[in-house]
């Protein structure tokens, strides 16, 4: 073998041990307590993106540590660069539900030795108490964001995660980007960040030249805002469909190769398969690629990982309810980026005792 052969076999070898060392996580709630527990639970869980092995690594169960994830349409706990972190509060500190309590967030460990962290304290308003959303992380799980009300403003808070430090506390107010966000996050270069804004104070409808609603890179300080492209670009002509003329083609992450991976919803006739379509862009040369999601059922929760090649997501489908107790079903998906093909990595019969909230909530691995 020679010398160069030698080392593309190296790194074919390399690649694909980074590839197969990309895990996934996820969390559960159970929603409300039980009567051998004075608190709902929330269990985080790991997954081998390839066998589906799982592995629990935190329950905030037998912990003076009470986790707020969230709710099904929106977690506040998220996992990149090999760390994992959720908003949560002391038990003590937790009056009766009450929405003014001091909440902060922590670091969680990953497995089952480990402690929990607090990192820092999320500014509150009395007026508003922990109102927060969209916490977000950056691929190597260096910094962490999220959005806020104070004083009646929408403020973006990013912080960093080894000190907690506050690296910037921007005022969105005057900003096309505010609380109409639907999804958020950095740019591989962990300098940028994109959004989706899917709803807009000029007008809702995106094919008017006035409205704003649309997907924006940005540098943190807020400079530089720019669109990804015209609004009218991202959404993929589908034979028989048309999109949502008040609805943005979602931006779900950035991969390391200047594509993006969006999602978008489009109705017509049955035959034609309305629904969600997940897809990637090249903003430059202007091309698109379809993944093959006909099979799933409702689509939500997605997760790409920071090498770009998979994408986990969360499918739900509706059984028919004729028995005594009706079940629905959750099925954890995973998508290969580049073929565009997905298989079902695992799944939940979700009953009405059972859990109230399942999430995907990130990757761990160091590609």
């Amino acid at each position: 073998m020679n010398r160069r052969i030698f080392v593309l076999f190296c790194v074919a070898l390399l690649a694909q041990a980074a590839q197969a060392g990309e895990s996934l996580v996820y969390a559960v709630n159970t929603g409300e307590a039980k009567p051998s527990q004075a608190w709902p639970k929330t269990e985080i869980f790991i997954v081998d993106s390839e066998s589906g092995k799982q592995r629990l690594v935190f329950s905030d169960a037998d912990t003076e540590l009470l986790l707020l994830p969230g709710s099904d349409v929106q977690s506040d706990i998220v996992a990149a660069g090999g760390r994992i972190f959720s908003r949560g509060v002391e038990r003590k500190l937790y009056t009766n539900g009450r929405p003014d309590y001091p909440a902060a967030v922590f670091e969680l460990p990953t497995s089952r030795s480990g402690k929990a962290r607090k990192i820092f304290d999320i500014e509150n308003d009395a007026r508003m108490g922990s109102n927060f959303r969209n916490l977000f992380i950056s691929p190597t799980g260096a910094k962490i964001g999220y959005m806020k009300v104070l004083n009646g403003k929408p403020y973006l808070f990013l912080h960093e995660t080894s000190t907690g430090k506050l690296l910037r506390k921007m005022d969105l107010s005057q900003m096309v980007f505010d609380l109409f966000v639907t999804s958020i996050g950095w740019m591989p270069d962990e300098e940028r960040l994109f959004f989706t804004l899917d709803r807009s104070d000029e007008d809702d409808n995106w094919r008017l030249p006035e409205s704003q609603v649309g997907s924006y890179v940005m540098k943190e300080d807020g400079s530089g805002l720019g669109r990804i492209a015209p609004e009218a670009a991202l959404h993929p002509t589908r034979p028989g469909l048309q999109a949502n003329a008040v609805g943005a083609a979602v931006v779900l992450g950035a991969l390391p190769d200047g594509r993006y991976l969006l999602r978008d919803f489009q109705v017509g006739p049955a035959s034609a398969h309305p629904g969600t379509y997940l897809y990637t862009l090249d903003p430059r040369a202007n091309t698109q690629k379809t993944l093959s999601t006909d099979g799933p059922g409702e689509l939500r929760c997605f997760r790409l990982s920071r090498s770009g090649r998979k994408l986990a997501l969360l499918a739900h489908q509706q059984k028919d309810n004729t028995a005594e107790v009706s079940t629905d079903s959750k099925a954890v998906w995973m998508f290969d980026v580049e073929s565009g093909q997905g298989r079902k990595l695992f799944s939940f019969t979700i009953k009405p005792d059972g859990p109230a909230w399942i999430d995907l909530i990130g990757w761990l691995g160091n590609r």
